[in-house]
């Protein structure tokens, strides 16, 4: 598995390999090329397996951006549904966390919905911590039918401290 940052190239096989309405692969590129963010694809041989964001702007929500302000945000974490339960989400935290970790940044916080035990469970398999911040994110998404849908989501921010590696 190869987890890298999304390239123009990348884009254009997302597009065609994994297609999400409202062109999120395209929004997220977008954003990693004005500098705000990092948008990692795990990929296995020319098959997109899973993608996430490193957000260098810091929290998205206001209680965690505030209650962390020197952190660095992973979100939009999300591994296809055939793929699942083979260890891309966790390589695609660990590869976010080294980035991060190599860029001087020292804590890493990330939001799971608190109606999502099961993505919880792994955070905190993989050394994160439960604080008691909790945000409500809004955010509007587009079905493949091209309908707009409204949602909002209670999220708890876990927390972890990387280390730069030596050398």
């Amino acid at each position: 598995m190869d987890i890298r940052p999304c390239t123009d190239q990348d884009l254009e096989a997302l597009r065609s390999r994994w297609p999400a309405a409202g062109d999120v692969h395209g929004k997220h590129h977008a954003r990693q090329s004005a500098g705000h963010a990092t948008y990692l694809v795990a990929w296995r041989g020319d098959e997109p397996l899973g993608s996430g964001m490193v957000q260098w702007d810091g929290c998205v929500g206001p209680a965690a951006r505030e209650a962390f302000p020197d952190a660095v945000e992973i979100n939009h974490l999300q591994v296809r549904e055939e793929f699942r339960g083979q260890g891309v989400g966790g390589l695609l935290v660990r590869a976010a966390e080294d980035l991060a970790a190599r860029r001087g940044r020292t804590q890493v916080a990330l939001g799971v919905g608190v109606d999502n035990p099961d993505a919880e469970r792994l955070y905190l398999r993989l050394g994160y911590e439960a604080t008691v911040v909790l945000d409500d994110t809004e955010y509007d998404w587009v079905d493949e039918d091209g309908v707009v849908h409204h949602e909002v989501e209670r999220d708890q921010v876990l927390l972890r401290t990387v280390r730069r590696p030596a050398g």
